[in-house]
């Protein structure tokens, strides 16, 4: 009965589901999906776009996308399609039990999922660290940070966006005194690396985004991650977005991201 709570406490967390959204055909963009092996047995499914630059931009590099744990990464496609323009190649990938990767999706897991694809990028797209962009919103970011504990020099720049400062504070802050606190004791002991701790370890450029009209993560969690960013930083206040408005439209941000990826790759 306690892991069947556990489970429901944990799966606060994620959206995730198996159905069809945008195809990258749809953008005009050149993809090739893959599978990596991931933790377990099971099978991380994913989609490599290949940088297709415009107007006379050059090559840069690539960017590694860990969405928000919500539906799928066919309707993210869209938080990312707008990199490949301006020279980016991107990898987006599903954890697992979401859309065609198969196992179980938890905290701890999404962890090792997205060492799955860092070493996917590595290894078979041979991405030198040094031209390599992670970008995480919700909890693909928190995943992200973690592996960068795993990793401290293994990319050139961290984006990210929304991202909780501790799951038992989530809980708290997300559901109010009562449920929160009962959600809270109910996640599994085994989650006991917040995103804050790894924030705070970060060596590389980070740059964090504060969507203002968010209501995924609670205020104060954003403003304790704002107070543990790491000197290398970079705080954008997009106070008149919602999350996953400020990069999936045409906005200013997506000007602050290209400008800050740049940058971080000839440092």
């Amino acid at each position: 009965m306690a892991g069947f709570l556990n489970r429901i406490a944990e799966g606060l967390f994620f959206e995730t589901d198996r159905r069809r959204y945008w195809d990258h055909r749809q953008f005009g963009l050149e993809g090739e999906t893959f599978e990596t092996p991931g933790p377990n047995g099971s099978v991380i499914s994913g989609l490599w776009l290949k940088a297709l630059p415009q107007d006379g931009k050059p090559l840069q590099g690539t960017v590694l996308y860990a969405h928000c744990c919500t539906r799928n990464m066919g309707f993210h496609l869209p938080q990312v399609s707008w990199l490949v323009p301006s020279g980016w190649n991107v990898i987006l990938y599903d954890p697992e039990e979401t859309g065609r990767s198969t196992g179980k999706l938890t905290l701890n897991g999404m962890v090792d999922d997205a060492e799955a694809v860092y070493r996917y990028a590595r290894d078979v797209r041979s991405v030198s660290a040094d031209k390599l962009v992670l970008f995480g919103q919700g909890p693909g970011g928190d995943a992200l940070l973690r592996l960068l504990r795993r990793h401290p020099d293994g990319a050139a720049a961290i984006i990210l966006e929304a991202v909780t400062a501790t799951h038992r504070g989530w809980m708290i802050r997300r559901y109010g005194p009562g449920v929160g606190h009962l959600g809270a004791r109910l996640l599994p002991d085994s989650v006991s690396e917040d995103p804050i701790d790894a924030l705070r370890e970060v060596k590389i450029p980070v740059a964090y985004l504060y969507p203002g009209r968010d209501d995924s993560v609670p205020e104060k969690e954003m403003d304790d991650m704002l107070k543990a960013l790491p000197e290398n930083r970079e705080i954008w206040m997009a106070l008149k977005e919602k999350h996953l408005t400020s990069f999936g439209y045409p906005t200013e941000w997506r000007d602050r991201f290209l400008n800050f990826a740049a940058k971080a790759i000839i440092r």
